[in-house]
């Protein structure tokens, strides 16, 4: 039990809690997105690379509840439609397939058997 605890990648959270905390804070009194304070971070070399989590990772944490931010506080992904659309299986047959033909009538030997001989007219129903 012991040494399983000990087993697998620890999160960053805890090693980067500055970087976290000043991601916080840019996103509250500044109103910047959370990209930006990395971006920010970075460029201006308040934080090196080795002390900076990406920005998926952020947004995971925001999704996880551990950072201050909520889902609520970020302005685009109230707006995503996060539901997948899901595709019909069986929409409709609509009447018999070319492929049911005989394959006598594929060797178009005789007149008259083309593509249209599974079309039914509207006063046949057969």
């Amino acid at each position: 039990e012991l040494h399983r605890s000990k087993c697998g990648r620890k999160s960053l959270f805890l090693r980067r809690h500055k970087f976290i905390d000043y991601v916080s804070h840019c996103f509250h009194n500044r109103g910047w997105s959370l990209d930006a304070c990395v971006g920010y971070a970075l460029a201006k070399g308040i934080f090196q690379k080795d002390q900076v989590v990406s920005t998926k990772t952020l947004y995971n944490y925001v999704d996880l509840g551990l950072m201050d931010i909520k889902n609520g506080d970020l302005p685009e992904k109230v707006k995503r439609n996060t539901k997948t659309c899901r595709a019909r299986v069986n929409k409709r047959i609509l009447g018999r397939s070319i492929d049911e033909r005989s394959p006598r009538i594929e060797s178009r030997k005789d007149f008259g058997h083309w593509e249209c001989d599974l079309v039914l007219g509207h006063k046949t129903k057969d």
